[in-house]
């Protein structure tokens, strides 16, 4: 079957409204009998720490369930299907879909296919829009336009139910295309070590590493650090408790401030500009606690920067590594941003040029898995002196020259 015959088949699929926990029955009986269901869901989440979820898509091979959680339906009983098994999920860009299940039922996803990550694989962007994705793979056109909809407000316009069912309806036809594609290229397996990751309870549980997110912080000493770590915490948890953006408690900037001067009065940290006066009655000697806690507690360790001869070679070899990477990427029809980021190849190059062998150095995202074989490898023979770069006149336009040894 071609994708375009798929693509008709899909919407011809009908639409059931879920708003029962019957209606819920038939919603399980029918993802359980086909072994896979893609999934969809819409939410706000500008006013709150969790994202409030307002509906959920489901595709099946037969039918497409709009399940809506407003009007009673039991949306945690999709979470148990997510994280069942014999059940295969078909996503795009799903993270924050998993989290809104993982939230819901304390259970990691267990079989997932996203599909804009697979299509990076499958020679195509990994950072393709749902919509021209399905044009790429179905030769579907979408329609637009509800996107940034109150999905949380009843009652729902046909046009937007519409727009919702078309979410998932396209999803296990495109999957299925991706997958023999990838099959083809023996890709498979790599596409599953990509996947994993969102398979692990850390990708939703509460972040205990919040404060490394927190901006502004450079210029911090390590002992402020460990200031800022606990009083991230207590930002943390006092958002989930509260269930309010975190930045409505204390934005970064102000937190990074705190940190630094370590008031120890309720009075003192009234000064901090930027800190609201109510929130330090409301919360005040919890912050305060925050700060002795992080005062007292072994100091946060962080890596000696590299050295500044270091820091210039990796400078003015970096667009020639990207160049590698690039090439290498392009010889294998993967999208380079799934091969390494500039972050990742910069962590490569001052590795090698600091002196670090490839055993020390498995760390690094580039030196692990297939990456390494893909792009890693050439890159550290690069900066090695083991090679060099020739511009030709064909894709990918440039080529690697082995070197005899110096």
């Amino acid at each position: 079957m071609t994708g375009r015959e798929a693509a008709i088949l899909a919407a011809k699929l009908p639409v059931t409204m879920v708003t029962s926990r019957d209606q819920m029955d038939a919603v399980v009986e029918s993802v359980r009998a086909a072994g896979r269901m893609a999934v969809d869901t819409e939410f706000l989440r500008e006013k709150t720490y969790f994202a409030q979820l307002c509906l959920a898509q489901v595709a099946t091979p037969e039918r497409v369930f709009l399940v809506d959680p407003i009007k009673g339906a039991d949306v945690k009983r999709l979470g148990e299907l997510v994280a069942d098994r014999s059940i295969e999920v078909v996503l795009h860009a799903g993270w924050q879909d998993l989290q809104l299940f993982y939230q819901l039922g304390g259970q990691a996803p267990t079989r997932v296919f996203d599909v804009q990550l697979a299509a990076g694989f499958a020679g195509l962007s990994a950072s393709l829009g749902y919509g021209r994705l399905m044009e790429e793979l179905l030769g579907v056109t979408l329609e637009k336009g509800e996107a940034y909809t109150d999905w949380c407000r009843r009652p729902l316009t046909e046009r937007q139910l519409s727009y919702a069912a078309d979410d998932v309806r396209y999803l296990l036809p495109a999957a299925d295309i991706l997958q023999q594609k990838l099959a083809d290229l023996g890709r498979a397996e790599w596409v599953a070590e990509e996947m994993r990751w969102l398979e692990e309870d850390e990708a939703y549980a509460t972040d205990e590493e919040a404060w490394r997110k927190v901006s502004g912080q450079g210029t911090l000493s390590p002992r402020q650090a460990t200031i800022l770590r606990e009083l991230a915490r207590w930002r943390e948890d006092t958002a989930a408790a509260r269930d309010v953006p975190r930045g409505w408690l204390v934005k970064d900037a102000t937190l990074v401030e705190i940190a630094r001067r370590a008031p120890a009065s309720v009075r003192e940290l009234r000064t901090i500009r930027g800190f609201d006066a109510r929130e330090a009655e409301r919360s005040g000697q919890a912050i305060l606690d925050a700060i002795e806690r992080g005062k007292v507690a072994p100091s946060v360790k962080r890596s000696a920067p590299p050295n500044h001869n270091v820091v210039t070679r990796a400078r003015m070899v970096a667009g020639l590594a990207d160049a590698v990477l690039r090439m290498r990427a392009e010889e294998a029809g993967i999208a380079p941003e799934l091969v390494g980021t500039r972050s990742d190849l910069d962590a490569l190059l001052v590795a090698v040029l600091s002196g670090r062998n490839g055993s020390e150095a498995s760390d690094l995202r580039l030196l692990s898995g297939w990456r390494r074989s893909l792009a890693g490898e050439a890159i550290v023979a690069l900066v090695r002196g083991e090679c060099a770069l020739r511009v030709v006149d064909h894709a990918p336009y440039v080529e690697e020259i082995p070197l005899p040894p110096a």
